[in-house]
Parts: structure tokens; C-alpha cells; sequence
């Protein structure tokens, strides 16, 4: 009997005891959280912390459970803190008690207007599984005390203001899922201790003041799925080890000082569907074994230094989507089987050395968008397959050596947007061709053969926004068709056998900023309707026959910045009200 009773007691007084706890606890949960919402400088009616408040005159024990964006465990104790995305909260962490909530696993205060740094004891977070303070304007250093947050899980600190270096305590977080650090003010060199984090799968430092090399040891990560150093200072090399990061299917590398060749083990990383190493200075040749990475869906390596061809394989891509080369070295010929790659989207060529023609192969690319192999050596005719192309938004095939016909059935898909082909030696009655094109934005056919009778074949464009004619055979009278352009911003006529007079209608076309139609051969006077171009800025009819007298509407446009009316036959003198504040070439 004694035996029970002493259990009784002991039971009762352990209860006692616990219940006095998780009151004490609790109070100190609630004296803290008021304690910071004092802090915060909430200008908006009604404050999103409003249930944050107890009354002196409840006969009940102190508890936040119930507040807004407030979790306990069932003993009572806050475990959870969210109040992402009010917005609203305004003010310092510097108040914030963070040794009173020994149970908290899991902090969120992003996207508010959070300012000042993160204070050291943040660490007394001991059992702290998830952190984020992303998108607030939080400042200052990283503090080494983060590393004592031994059982965190996800720490995004991303789109605030933080400065100094990454903390090498960041290694002792062995259980970190998720180390999310972009868009900040962050330097230095990425600690060498990172390879510690076997657990990581996500890395994010992008967009940030980082440099020195990639460390070696980021081959350690072995979990890893998403690696993201872009927009950085980084320089060296791509290190070897990065093949060993077998998980990898997302590795942006781009906007640094990166040099040396594409590392051989890259190869490795057969779970890979994006690659972005552009805008760096890499060098040599892309690696005959590209084609091993067969999940890869996008592919840029484009603005820096590569030479060597267009290795075959890498036809084998078969998900390819998006093969971005453009501004390298790259010479050679495009391989007749990229005609395979039937996932393709996105091919962006531009700005290399290559040679020979395009493959007719590339017709059966049924769902390219865009094409661009500007500025290359190619030649030839361009193939009549290239119709097949009906999704097609964007062809661009400047500065090559093209020559003869052009595919009169380009715009059978009726999708084409920037059709920019200058610099070639084509020779067709291309704007016939590009009748049904109605969607066309921006067109650049100058430094060509093409011919044509403008007033009979010009169509009408209610997106045109670009029009650069120049340098060609054109003939006919200006068609009218040009006043019916609302988006047409730029007009360029010029060095072609234009006729006639310069139409009123193209008085319609009220977002002309810049008219060339020197070098012609166009009668007549300037119409007055010319005055309603209230966004003129540059007017060039030298070169023509041009007669009469200046009109006076053309003082009234406020943007005009330039005139060249020389080589013409006016017979008046440029009015006074012209004049002011503009560059006249008259003679």
C-alpha cells in the first residue's frame, strides 16, 4: 500500500511539474512573440498579427496556438512559425527572442519587408528543420552561429541584401536538403568544406559577388539534383569532379569567367536535362560524347570560345528542345541528321563559322519555333523543305553567302514573326512571298537582289513594327499599305528604283519614328499629312527628286532630332520653325 501510494505521489507531482513546464513554456512563447510584434513597425489597418493578444482578465493560462500563422504540438509548444506573405511585416529580427521557442522546427518569414541582419542567436534554434527569410531586405553577414541549426533541413535566405562570405560552418549542417543563397551581395570563394553536405540536392548561389574557383569538392555531393552558380565571378576551370554528381539534372554555370575546355566527365551526367554554360570563356571542342546524355532537353554554351565541329552525336539527343551555340567559333557544316532531332524548338546557330548549306533534313523539324544561323558562312539556296516548318516564329539568316530563290511556301505555317535575312545574294520577288505572313513583326530583307513591284505586292501587317528594304531592286510607286502599318516604328526604303510620289497615307502610320527613303528615284513634294508623325525623330529623302517647298507641319513634331533632304530639287528654304534644335543636311 505504501508502495502505491509513493507512485501516486510521484505520478501526481511529475504531472504537476510538467503542466507548470509547458505553462512556464507557453508564457515565455507568448511574452516573446508580443515582444517582437511591439517591435514591428505595422503601418497597415488591420495588422496581419491582429490575433497576436491575450487579455490580463482571462482566468486561463497564456497560449499562442491560436494565433495566426501559430502550430504547437499537442503539449502546447510552438513548433511552427509561417507568416509567409503578408508583405506587411516591417522591422528588425534584432527583438526577436529566439532562445524562447526550444521546440521550433520550422521558421518562415519571407516576403515581408524585413530589414537589419540576421542575429547570431538564431543558433539557440537547435531543433530548427526549415528556414526561410527570402524576399526581405535583410542585410549584413551570414552569422557563423547558423551552423549550430545541426538539424536543418531547407535554408533559403535568397532575394535579400546579405553580404560577406559563405561561413564555413555552413558544413557542419549535415542533414541540409536545400541551401538556397541567390539573388544576394554575397563574396568570396565557396568554402571547400561544402563537399561535407552529403545530404544536399539542391544548391543555389547564383546571382551573386562569388569568385575564386569551383571547389573540387562539390563532386562529393552525391545526392545532388539541382547545382546553380550562375551570375557569379567563378574562374578556373569546370573541375572533373563535377562527373561524379550522377543525380544531376539541372547545372547553370553561366555569366562567369569559367576558361579551359568542357570537362570530358561531364558526359557522365546521364540524368542531366539542362545544361547552361553560356556567356563564359570556355574553349576547345564540345565533346564527342555529348551525345551520351540522352535526357538533356536544353543545351547552352553559347557567347563563348568553342571551336572544333558540330560533333553527330549529338543527334542522339533525341529530347533535345533547346540547342543554344550561337557566338563561339564553331566551323564545319550543320550534319544532316540534326533533321532526327524531331523534339527540337529552339536551334540558335548564329555567329559561328560555318559552312556549306542547309540540310534539307531541317524541314522535318515539325516543331522548331525559332532558327537562327545569322552571321556564318553558309551558301546556297535555301531548301524548299524549310516550308514545312509551320510553327515556325523566328528566322534569322543575316550575313551568310545564301543565294537564288527563297522557299516561296516559308509562311505556310502563318506563325512567322522576325524574318531577318540581310546580307545574302538572294534574288525572288520575296515580298509576294511573304503576302500571307500577317503576323510579321520584324522584317529585314537589305543588301540583297530582291525585286519586285512594292505598290502591287506589299501586304498589310497590323503587327509590323520593323521594315528594312534597303539596298535592293525594288521598283513601283510606295505602296499605300504602309499607312495601314498602326505598329510600324521604322520604314527603310532607301537605295532601291522607287517611283512616284510619296504617298499622303503614310501620314497614317503615327508610330513611324524613323523614314528612310533616300536614293530613289520619288517626285513630288513631302506631304503635309507627314506633320501627324508625332514620334518622327529621323526623316532621310536625300538623293531622290523631291520639289516644292519644306512644310511647315513638320516644326510641330517635338521628337525630330534629324533632316537630310540633299539631292533633291526644293526650291524654298527649310522654315525657321524646323530648324530649332535638330540636324538639317540640305545640300
Amino acid at each position: 500500500m505504501a508502495l502505491l501510494t509513493l507512485i501516486k505521489r510521484v505520478f501526481t507531482f511529475s504531472l504537476v511539474y510538467f503542466s507548470l513546464c509547458v505553462a512556464s513554456d507557453s508564457t515565455q512563447e507568448v511574452d516573446a512573440l508580443l515582444r517582437w510584434k511591439s517591435s514591428l513597425q505595422n503601418d497597415q489597418n488591420p495588422s496581419p498579427l491582429t490575433s497576436w493578444s491575450v487579455s490580463d482578465h482571462e482566468n486561463v493560462t497564456k497560449s499562442p496556438c491560436s494565433w495566426s500563422g501559430i502550430s504547437c504540438n499537442n503539449a502546447g509548444s510552438v513548433i511552427s512559425i509561417n507568416l509567409t506573405g503578408t508583405g506587411n511585416l516591417n522591422g528588425t529580427l534584432d527583438e526577436f527572442s529566439f532562445s524562447s521557442f526550444p521546440h521550433l522546427s520550422y521558421l518562415n518569414l519571407s516576403m515581408n519587408h524585413l530589414f537589419g541582419t540576421i542575429p547570431p542567436h538564431i543558433g539557440n534554434l537547435s531543433y530548427l528543420k526549415y528556414l526561410d527569410l527570402s524576399t526581405n531586405q535583410l542585410s549584413g553577414e551570414i552569422p557563423r552561429e547558423i551552423g549550430l541549426l545541426t538539424h536543418l533541413e531547407l535554408m533559403r535566405l535568397v532575394k535579400n541584401h546579405l553580404d560577406g562570405s559563405i561561413p564555413r560552418e555552413v558544413s557542419q549542417l549535415t542533414s541540409l536538403n536545400e541551401l538556397l543563397l541567390y539573388n544576394n551581395h554575397l563574396n568570396g570563394s565557396i568554402p571547400e568544406e561544402i563537399g561535407y553536405l552529403a545530404s544536399l540536392f539542391n544548391l543555389d548561389l547564383s546571382k551573386n559577388h562569388l569568385s575564386g574557383s569551383i571547389p573540387a569538392s562539390i563532386g562529393n555531393l552525391s545526392n545532388l539534383e539541382f547545382l546553380c552558380l550562375g551570375n557569379n565571378m567563378f574562374f578556373g576551370t569546370i573541375p572533373e569532379e563535377i562527373g561524379n554528381l550522377k543525380p544531376l539534372s539541372y547545372l547553370r554555370l553561366s555569366k562567369n569567367d569559367l576558361s579551359g575546355s568542357l570537362p570530358s566527365s561531364i558526359t557522365n551526367l546521364t540524368s542531366l536535362k539542362f545544361l547552361y554554360l553560356h556567356i563564359n570563356h570556355l574553349s576547345g571542342s564540345i565533346p564527342e560524347e555529348i551525345g551520351k546524355l540522352k535526357s538533356l532537353r536544353l543545351l547552352r554554351l553559347s557567347k563563348n570560345q568553342l571551336t572544333g565541329v558540330l560533333p553527330p552525336c549529338i543527334v542522339n539527343i533525341s529530347n533535345l528542345q533547346k540547342l543554344l551555340l550561337g557566338y563561339n567559333n564553331i566551323s564545319g557544316s550543320i550534319p544532316h541528321e540534326i533533321g532526327n532531332l524531331k523534339s527540337l524548338r529552339y536551334t540558335r546557330l548564329g555567329v559561328n563559322q560555318l559552312t556549306g548549306s542547309v540540310p534539307p533534313s531541317l524541314g522535318n523539324l515539325s516543331n522548331l519555333k525559332f532558327l537562327y544561323l545569322n552571321q556564318n558562312q553558309l551558301s546556297g539556296f535555301i531548301p524548299q523543305e524549310i516550308g514545312n516548318l509551320v510553327k515556325l516564329t523566328k528566322l534569322l539568316l543575316y550575313v551568310n553567302h545564301f543565294s537564288g530563290n527563297f522557299p516561296h511556301n516559308i509562311c505556310q505555317g502563318g506563325l512567322l514573326e522576325y524574318f531577318l535575312v540581310s546580307d545574302n545574294h538572294f534574288k525572288v520577288q520575296i515580298l509576294n512571298t511573304l503576302r500571307n505572313c500577317t503576323r510579321l513583326y520584324r522584317v529585314r530583307l537589305k543588301r540583297n537582289q530582291f525585286t519586285g513591284n512594292i505598290a502591287e505586292e506589299f501586304g498589310f501587317y497590323r503587327n509590323l513594327s520593323f521594315l528594312d528594304l534597303s539596298h535592293n531592286k525594288f521598283y513601283g510607286q510606295i505602296s499605300s499599305n504602309f499607312g495601314k502599318c498602326p505598329q510600324l516604328g521604322t520604314l527603310n526604303i532607301s537605295r532601291n528604283d522607287i517611283s512616284g510620289i510619296i504617298h499622303p497615307e503614310i501620314g497614317n502610320a503615327i508610330q513611324l519614328h524613323q523614314l528612310d527613303l533616300s536614293s530613289n528615284h520619288l517626285l513630288g513634294e513631302i506631304p503635309l499629312e507627314l506633320g501627324k508623325l508625332t514620334s518622327l525623330n529621323k526623316l532621310i529623302l536625300n538623293g531622290n527628286q523631291l520639289s516644292g517647298s519644306v512644310p511647315r507641319e513638320l516644326g510641330s513634331l517635338t521628337e525630330f532630332e534629324y533632316l537630310d533632304l540633299s539631292g533633291n530639287r526644293f526650291s524654298k528654304l527649310v522654315p525657321e520653325r524646323i530648324k530649332v534644335g535638330i540636324t538639317i543636311r540640305i545640300y
